[in-house]
């Protein structure tokens, strides 16, 4: 179905945008997201799955974030003003 991943695809995913648990740094990354083990759900919370230049990012139900309230590196997208074509 059109807009839609299966679960498969979806942890295949998760995978590739959260850091793996035998980074060198691991430890230290997992302590500056105020986390104390590697739990790849927990960091895909944290970080919505997002990657630095990364437009694919994970919104929660119950959450009203949009990409620019996620994004790593703002100077690579454009984000007219929510009101710039109201008069």
């Amino acid at each position: 179905m059109e807009g839609y991943i299966t679960i498969e695809e979806l942890e295949k995913r998760l995978k590739w945008c959260t850091i793996p648990p035998t980074r060198v740094n691991a430890d230290e990354l997992l302590a500056s997201l105020g986390m104390q083990a590697y739990n790849r759900w927990s960091i895909v919370r944290k970080t919505h799955g997002v990657m630095v230049d990364d437009e694919i990012w994970l919104r929660f139900e119950g959450e009203t974030l949009k990409h620019k309230d996620v994004c790593l590196r703002k100077d690579l997208f454009y984000y007219p003003e929510e009101n710039s074509f109201a008069e």
